[in-house]
């Protein structure tokens, strides 16, 4: 069957770091799980068609979009970058090669300006983020997309946080306009989303993968590495502490990393100054220990990990292959740990070895790559098309098509091929024995 895609950017990811780059400053590469959708997306508002088919259905799992740090990340923000800044600015050492003189200058201006209150809250970028989601998706499939809303039609659902329930509201503004958007219905959000947030109640994963100390033993084994050694060092000599006793220590280098990737996802026109003292080198080691903690926390490092995302794709599964017309669109408003284990579970981004302390050289091309795979308003969809007689399934990760590992030679993949390869998930999908102690 021929095919056409009425897109520019098409991007298959197979080898995601090295088909896809980011452009602008080097450190917009590297900014791990706090990268801006806009670095990651595909733009385009061209529609999506393939010869032969019509779209019927449409069921989407969304990250929220960008947000503001945790309360303990506001404090340490507060607390330690203004000491920090104060250095940089009375060090006589600079400017240097690496710091410039505007980079002073924004240093010079910078001054925290997040309190307690505004912990994890959906920030201005994040809203843009939702908006412009839902009016490229609705000019890639206006058969299925309609500007008007149905409560028939559309399906909406966000998990028990205000980023999540504001990026909805935000999404479903794109789609219908901002006084249409008031009639949409949601329903109460649940604590523990059995779909949206299934890992919140699997008490086995949280005793031997996100509470168990070999996940700080790992983390804390690659701090230790040469890499990340070599990586405190240039950075205390580039900023001149190294001739003091207070030399930066690995937690405040990753703060400043953070602040970085904070900053540089709130603004789009201007730098952070946190970014200036890292060379790209330097930020891919800090990149590999946000990939290399995620990985063992929410990808293939435990099996329990992505096995128990079943629900969440039966529930894809059931709704593209019910004989139900409505609803056509579902779309779920939910969190980073849903998004990777769900692309730990389709076997998407999986590379040949495990990610470790001690193979970061080897891994320079890994497909588990964060920054691209795991942004802000990261979103996976699955799309039913009738093509013909046969039932086919498109997959989209940030917009862009992605071939399951049930067809790797087309983007198109017929249902009963899905449901074959991913049977066991489908028949022993049972959470309460999975995650029982």
């Amino acid at each position: 069957m021929a095919t056409h895609l009425v897109f520019l950017t098409i991007c298959i990811f197979i080898d995601l770091s090295s088909q896809c780059s980011i452009t602008g400053y080097p450190f917009e590469n590297h900014l791990s799980s706090e990268t801006p959708y806009r670095l990651v997306s595909n733009k385009s508002f061209y529609r999506i068609q393939y010869d032969g088919c019509t779209p019927k259905k449409i069921w989407m799992v969304i990250r929220h979009g960008t947000r503001n740090p945790s309360i303990s990340k506001i404090e340490q923000i507060n607390n330690r970058l203004p000491d920090i800044r104060d250095f940089i600015l009375e060090n006589d050492n600079l400017p240097n090669g690496f710091i410039k003189n505007r980079d002073l200058d924004l240093f010079q201006k910078w001054e925290p300006t997040l309190n307690a209150e505004s912990k994890k809250k959906l920030t201005r970028e994040g809203r843009e983020e939702m908006l412009l989601l839902a009016e490229r998706m609705q000019s890639k499939f206006p058969e299925l997309f309609d500007n008007i809303y149905s409560n028939t039609s559309f399906k909406f659902k966000y998990t028990h946080t205000q980023r999540t329930k504001k990026s909805a509201l935000y999404f479903v503004t794109g789609l219908f306009g901002k006084n249409n958007a008031k009639s949409v219905w949601f329903p109460e959000p649940l604590k523990n989303d059995p779909i949206l947030r299934f890992y919140k109640s699997c008490t086995k994963w949280y005793k031997e993968v996100k509470d168990d100390p070999k996940l700080k033993r790992i983390n804390k084994a690659f701090e230790q590495s040469a890499e990340m050694l070599k990586t405190l060092k240039v950075i205390n000599e580039r900023l001149n502490f190294s001739r003091v006793s207070s030399n930066l220590s690995a937690d405040d280098v990753f703060l400043m990393y953070k602040t970085c990737a904070y900053e540089t996802a709130w603004n789009k026109q201007s730098k952070s100054p946190w970014c200036s003292p890292f060379t790209e080198e330097e930020l891919k080691v800090l990149e590999y220990a946000e990939d290399l903690e995620l990985y063992w926390q929410d990808g293939y490092g435990h099996e329990l990990t992505y096995k128990q995302a079943c629900p969440a794709f039966s529930d894809m599964i059931n709704m593209l292959i019910s004989n139900e017309t409505y609803p056509k669109v579902t779309a779920y408003f939910t969190h980073s740990g849903t998004i990777l284990k769900m692309l730990a579970h389709l076997g998407l981004y999986k590379d040949s070895e495990n990610l470790t302390a001690t193979n970061y050289g080897k891994m320079a091309n890994r497909k588990w790559r964060t920054s691209f795979i795991d942004s802000f308003g990261s979103n996976l969809a699955f799309i039913s098309f009738k093509c013909n007689k046969n039932n086919k399934i498109l997959t989209l990760h940030q917009e862009k098509v992605v071939r399951l590992p049930s067809c790797p030679n087309s983007d198109l993949c017929d249902i009963k091929e899905v449901i074959s390869y991913y049977s066991e998930s489908i028949e022993h999908c049972d959470l309460t024995s999975m995650c029982a102690i």
